[in-house]
């Protein structure tokens, strides 16, 4: 008894090629084994769908079924069914002409080849999903390197596995870098290919430091005193504690640096260096005592040089204007 092709499809006999073609994706994306392991009944469905499509998407073949009412072309010529399609599709020689885009166009990358000479082709490995960590580092273990593990679930196979991995943080990381460990995740049925594990890098901030590129930045008060003295003051560093010393007149704003006390660059190609900017804290409250003594001694050292200059050119500024 002859089949009807597009009831197979679920398309009125009047349907475009393109309208067949949308029908045979649906169905055949539904019903394929690779999607239904074991399931006989979807594997001869899907058998079915294909036989149909593989008849009225050729115009040649669809004329013919619909002038006589028969998928058997053993009389024109033709293979008959779906194992002709088989026979057809192989790699031995035939295509499968189903109009201007073989079965492969039909599914794209979705499953690839699937039938020749009556086996099962080679198909392109599955390939597991690639998944993303969060990864939160301090200030320091960014700037040195650091080595962290981390559990996460992954799925392999059919089921879900709790993995454990040790991940080598590089020294001079950067926030929102990606470091990437190959094939550690999903992991396919059927000998795929494992995905990738994406870990992204969150940096702690730190209660003094910041950071420009490879360079530490920090702020440090002096009292005004230390500045027109000048003294020595203990930085906090990534590596511990350095002296620097601070030259008598110094201004407020004023950066010092110490050399190779920042990130190490990437690549092992040295450090940065760590930039230290002083503050000048002036007293907001002095008793009486105080201010005489502040007075005493601007009259016995007067203004400072850039004060002087400035001055200077802001009377020629007001000459100039009159």
């Amino acid at each position: 008894m002859s089949k009807d092709f597009y009831s197979v499809l679920g398309v009125p006999k009047s349907a475009t090629a393109d309208e067949i073609k949308k029908a045979y994706r649906k169905l055949a994306m539904q019903l394929h084994p690779d999607k239904n392991p074991g399931n006989k009944k979807s594997e001869e469905k899907f058998k079915e769908v294909t036989e149909a499509y593989e008849v009225l998407s050729d115009p040649e073949k669809r004329k013919k079924y619909d002038t006589f009412g028969t998928s058997d072309f053993s009389g024109f010529g033709g293979a008959g069914g779906f194992e002709g399609f088989r026979q057809n599709s192989g790699a031995g020689g035939g295509s499968f002409n189903g109009g201007p885009e073989n079965f492969q166009d039909i599914f794209g990358d979705v499953f690839g080849d699937i039938f020749a000479g009556g086996k099962a082709r080679s198909r392109r490995p599955q390939r597991g999903a690639d998944l993303r960590y969060s990864l939160t580092i301090t200030f320091e273990e960014a700037a040195t390197g650091c080595e962290k593990v981390i559990t996460f679930v992954r799925q392999k196979g059919a089921s879900n596995e709790t993995a454990k991995l040790s991940v080598q943080v590089p020294a001079g990381v950067k926030e929102n870098q990606k470091l990437k460990l190959n094939q550690e995740g999903d992991v396919p049925p059927s000998n795929g290919i494992p995905g990738d594990l994406y870990v992204i890098i969150n940096i702690q901030p730190h209660p003094f430091f910041t950071r420009d590129e490879n360079d530490v930045l920090v702020e440090f008060p002096i009292s005004f005193t230390d500045a027109l003295l000048g003294c020595e003051i203990e930085i906090p560093t990534l590596m511990g504690k350095s002296v620097l010393k601070i030259p008598a007149g110094a201004s407020s704003g004023q950066s010092f640096r110490l050399k190779s006390k920042g990130f190490a660059r990437l690549g092992g190609l040295g450090s940065g260096d760590m930039l230290v900017k002083i503050q000048i804290i002036i007293p907001s409250r002095l008793t009486q005592e105080e201010k005489v003594l502040v007075e005493k001694l601007a009259e016995k050292i007067g203004p400072p040089d850039a004060v002087k200059e400035f001055d200077k050119r802001l009377k020629e500024f007001f000459r100039s204007r009159k």
